[in-house]
């Protein structure tokens, strides 16, 4: 600023004050002189600070010397929030003088919104100097709380101090920890003859409670004793203040030289002898002692390599001679037997034993001494098989039977194929699989004898080996006893198909031929029936089916009612022409479901709906107890069916002796020819016949017809003379 120019603004302060101090008609008033200082400022002529309350101005330097004085008064130590408050000025104008009083001067401290001098800080090093010297252990982070810093501060501050104002030494291993040299040194020296007195394992935290010593101290100074080697001994369990234990060398050469005078005297060890010895890992022991090379670690304890060749030598004198022996016996006493049978085991696998096995993990056994007991009960289940084939033949016949009733089931799916197109079948390979297996499964329930049980196995092996211990007879007999068994099974089948073929191929060729026979007796009713559907009279149609059902039921129903009392066992009368009240009393002795099926169809084949006929017979031919399906007949056999049946009625009337039946004959033949369905009606019913055949008639023919039915329908006989005439006339019609 030019000197002009201040002496102008000195000169204006000047005529200010006078105006002030002057009377009141020449003092400006307080807006004039805000608006003055305002303009000063605008003009960058004046700089001053506003209070808070903006009465009143100061100045930066005059805001300084007053932070200064607040510094003393507070002892150093003062938060600028209280500084702002006491000196009535804006927060971010004290902090920013605050920051420039630590650039331009060395000793004062902005720390977390706080200024501190240099004072301040001595004497806080002071402080901790004397709760040092008071406790003998200081942890910064108590210091935090009671001086309400941070920890990287105090930490700087202990760092600058310490040796000079602070008298102590940091913690290795721990450097915000502060400890007195007389705590340390006590600890030393406390430790040093407390553990070099000690010829037991002795627990740290035992030591820490009897001396009154810091845990923390106690850790560092025994490793530093430790690795020093003014103690001698080992320090276990570092990770845990509560299970470090310090163990003498003392002790350790004492434990060394039982394990090894255990070791030689007894050729193994235990991990739980060890245990014993205060050794909290054994095994790991033991391995970091001995080399693995020598020695064999197995589950509960430790043997020499050496033991091994005994053990081999043994399993081989067992497998020479065929016997048995004890694994116990094979290691050293006292060696647990799941060791000895992990011994074995490898032994085996390894080097490729031949002919032996462990047996529970308590003997070995030869194999030879299996195969000469289960040798011992080839002559008994020779014997026994002989006498029990007879009976296991019928088991055999049964499956035999199911196995047949399967593959019918499947060629009657498979011939009806054709009329279920897109509909998925199944097919006969899966059927007679299913049939086999079940026929397997029949084979396999037969229950083993008595004498094949374990327990009997054990009584006869006992009488052979009567040093042999109970259970390794009883592993024997466990072994053995599905061989065997399987041998009586396959004897037992041997024998009873010999017994049972012949019976079996007979009951088959019997079933095929009556399923035939049912075919096509229900192939003849189902294209006779559709003849009858050409009658309109109700009453015509009623009398023609309940022909048909008489002629054909006891075709259908014999031969099946006879069947199932064969595969029932049941016997057969020696008159096998059924009436349907014979059959009714044969049913009644015939068990469920075979019983209602039968009663139903049986009633069918007596009554005149031959639809209620064929619904009985399709769900007795289908079920489970039968089994034997109707199949689907094809145009081609159908075709020959009607050709046969055809020629059946030209040899009737052929062979005819009287005119009456030629006549039936030629009626039926002629209506064959007509509608292409065969037909079964009685003589009475003839006229009827032959007003549906009429229309496809000749006038000749049909007056020959009715002069035939009127001949034969009058009173008196036909003329002998003219019979067979008109019987060779009725054929040629008919042809």
């Amino acid at each position: 600023m030019a000197v002009s120019t201040w002496e102008e603004v000195r000169r204006l302060a000047t005529d200010f004050q006078r105006v002030q101090q002057g009377t009141s008609a020449q003092r400006l008033s307080e807006r004039n002189c805000i608006e003055i200082v305002t303009s000063l400022m605008k003009l960058k002529l004046l700089d001053v600070i506003y209070t808070t309350d903006g009465k009143e101005y100061i100045t930066p330097q005059h805001l300084l010397r007053e932070i200064r004085d607040e510094i003393y008064i507070s002892g150093g130590r003062v938060n600028v929030v209280d500084i702002a408050q006491a000196l009535n000025v804006d927060l971010s104008h004290i902090e920013n003088a605050a920051k420039e009083l630590t650039k331009s001067d060395s000793s004062l401290q902005f720390v977390l919104g706080q200024l501190i001098s240099s004072d301040y800080i001595a004497s806080m090093a002071d402080q901790v100097n004397e709760k040092l010297q008071e406790k003998g252990i200081v942890n910064l982070a108590d210091l935090t709380l009671v001086f309400d810093l941070p920890g990287d501060f105090l930490l700087r501050i202990v760092n600058e101090n310490l040796g000079m104002r602070i008298h102590g030494q940091r913690d290795t291993s721990n450097p915000r920890i502060l400890l007195t040299d007389w705590l340390v040194a006590r600890h030393r020296a406390v430790l040093r003859g407390a553990l070099n007195a000690s010829c037991r394992p002795v627990p740290i935290q035992n030591l820490i409670k009897e001396h009154s010593l810091n845990e923390r101290i106690t850790a560092v100074v025994v490793e530093e004793l430790i690795t020093l080697g003014e103690v001698s001994g080992t320090l276990s369990g570092k990770g845990s203040k509560d299970k470090s234990i310090f163990i003498p060398h003392v002790y350790i050469t004492a434990q060394n030289a039982w394990v090894d005078a255990f070791l030689k005297s007894n050729r193994y060890i235990p991990y739980d002898a060890v245990k014993k010895l205060d050794i909290s890992e054994p095994k790991a022991f033991l391995k970091n002692r001995y080399s693995t090379a020598d020695f064999l670690f197995l589950t509960t304890c430790i043997v020499p390599e050496s033991v091994l060749d005994q053990v081999e030598n043994g399993i081989e004198d067992v497998a020479s001679s065929g016997t048995w022996t004890e694994v116990s016996g094979l290691l050293p006493a006292g060696v647990d037997e799941a060791d000895v049978a992990e011994v074995v085991t490898n032994l085996i696998s390894s080097k490729k034993l031949k002919g032996v096995r462990l047996v529970n993990d308590t003997f070995v056994l030869a194999d030879k001494m299996l195969e000469d007991s289960a040798k011992q009960f080839e002559s008994l289940i020779e014997k026994v098989t002989e006498e029990e084939a007879v009976k296991h033949s019928s088991i055999l016949m049964a499956s035999t039977s199911a196995a047949k009733k399967a593959d019918d089931d499947t060629d009657s799916m498979v011939s009806s194929k054709k009329d279920r197109k897109g509909k998925k079948q199944p097919g006969k390979k899966e059927t007679q699989g299913k049939s086999r297996k079940d026929s397997e499964q029949d084979e396999g329930s037969v229950q083993p004898p008595n004498f094949l049980k374990t327990a009997q196995i054990v009584l006869e092996l006992q009488k052979i080996y009567k040093e042999a211990p109970y259970e390794l007879l009883n592993s024997i007999a466990e072994s053995i006893q599905s061989t065997l068994v399987a041998q009586y099974r396959h004897s037992l089948d041997t024998k009873a198909r010999a017994i049972a073929a012949s019976s079996v191929n007979d009951r088959k060729q019997s079933h095929k031929s009556i399923q035939d026979q049912i075919n096509t007796t229900v192939w003849l009713m189902r294209l006779f029936s559709k003849g009858i559907e050409h009658f309109s009279s109700a009453a015509d149609k009623k009398q023609l089916s309940k022909l048909l059902l008489r002629n054909i039921g006891s075709e259908i129903m014999n031969p099946l009612l006879l069947l199932v009392m064969d595969d029932l066992g049941m016997a057969i009368p020696e008159k096998t022409d059924f009436t349907p009240e014979a059959r009714t009393k044969l049913i009644l002795k015939l068990p469920e479901p075979q019983k209602s099926l039968f009663d139903k169809c049986n009633s069918a084949s007596s009554a005149d709906s031959i639809e209620t006929f064929e619904t009985s017979l399709l769900n007795l031919t289908e079920s489970d107890a039968l089994g034997m399906p109707i199949k689907n007949v094809d145009k081609k056999k159908e075709a020959t069916m009607i050709e046969e049946h055809r020629k059946q009625l030209l040899e009737g009337i052929r062979s005819a002796q009287d005119v009456a039946t030629a006549l039936r004959l030629c009626c039926l033949a002629l209506f064959l020819k007509k509608t292409g369905t065969p037909l079964e009606a009685p003589g009475k019913l003839v006229p009827q016949v032959m007003a549906i055949l009429k229309p496809n008639l000749s006038v000749e023919q049909a007056g020959f017809l009715d002069t035939c039915r009127e001949m034969v329908q009058g009173p008196g006989q036909f003329p002998r003379d003219q019979t067979q005439e008109t019987i060779d006339k009725l054929l040629e019609m008919a042809s």
